[in-house]
């Protein structure tokens, strides 16, 4: 409906309408609210996660080839293939929630030019709710941004909490020292790890609430009272929560994806799936005094980038 001023007592206990840096911040404080308990939930499982799985791809030596009286000539000998580990550990829990209904007089009050009056659901979520669920999809990592997720490629991160010491995705590539002639026939599949992913949540940040100048409602008894910081979080914290999981009124849900293109914005390290580009490194044995001819060809070549996943925070 609008966006409102909301009225609040000033040190000679005159009403005064707050100004537009005051609205925001207490819009950064609902951020705040939201970052001690999200309703959105991001965690870390064995497999079938609700985000979209993602593939690590590396290569694995040709099988071996052998003969009684000379080696397989190469372009004979199996070529190196393909293992692809497939991905998908991150799962979205969207909670339900229960918030206090308007009444009439729930929420904080502002001035209509001529009288008080309470402002409602609409005006709240036009003032402040909305506002801060565009803070906290925002493109960037930051104070405002409490209780969403972020991708790093260690488990601790300053300022986050770390979900799960589980990677949600592991970077391999073939390990070609691994590989030699004298090994022949080699196992096959050698692979090294090149960078675990983890996840991680944006923790809160308690602005202060002595900071703010502190909204008015109207009591019981129609008498216009101070929120006492309690009753002022509760009702607010239920309210951001709701907006954020499970109001299908407006846009402005908080969702994850993973993939490598997609709306909203990337939110921490790309994680990338490199695999080795070489056609394959043509390797003999002859077994030592019988008639034992080994050939083999392994994994080599440079590390080329296959896809690029990114962890995406959208409203919707």
């Amino acid at each position: 409906m609008a966006v409102r001023a909301p009225l609040y007592l000033d040190g000679s206990n005159d009403l005064q309408e707050m100004t537009t840096a005051e609205v925001l911040q207490w819009t950064q404080y609902m951020c705040y609210l939201y970052g001690t308990s999200p309703s959105v939930v991001l965690s870390v499982v064995g497999s079938s996660g609700s985000l979209a799985a993602m593939s690590d791809t590396r290569l694995q030596a040709g099988a071996t080839s052998t003969h009684a009286s000379a080696f397989v000539a190469e372009d004979a000998t199996a070529e190196p293939s393909t293992v692809t580990v497939s991905y998908d550990k991150i799962t979205q829990t969207n909670n339900s929630v229960s918030p206090t209904s308007d009444s009439g007089t729930t929420f904080p009050v502002y001035y209509t030019g001529s009288d008080i009056q309470a402002m409602p659901l609409a005006d709240v979520k036009d003032t402040w709710l909305q506002p801060a669920i565009d803070l906290l999809t925002a493109n960037s990592d930051n104070q405002h941004t409490a209780g969403t997720y972020t991708i790093h490629t260690g488990t601790s991160l300053t300022n986050f909490t770390n979900v799960s010491t589980t990677p949600v995705f592991i970077d391999t590539r073939a390990n070609t020292g691994a590989y030699s002639a004298a090994g022949i026939p080699e196992t096959l599949d050698q692979p090294t790890t090149i960078t675990n992913y983890y996840l991680h949540r944006r923790n809160a940040v308690d602005p202060g609430w002595s900071n703010l100048k502190t909204p008015l409602y109207i009591d019981g008894d129609n008498n216009l009272r101070q929120y006492a910081e309690a009753d002022f979080d509760s009702l607010f914290l239920q309210w951001i929560r709701e907006v954020a999981s499970e109001d299908t009124s407006e846009t402005y849900r908080i969702n994850y994806t993973v993939g490598t293109s997609g709306g909203g914005y990337t939110r921490g390290t790309a994680m990338t799936d490199t695999k080795l580009n070489g056609s394959g490194n043509y390797q003999t044995l002859q077994a030592a005094g019988v008639d034992d001819y080994r050939s083999q060809e392994f994994p080599n070549g440079s590390a080329a980038t296959i896809s690029t996943y990114n962890l995406r925070i959208i409203k919707n």
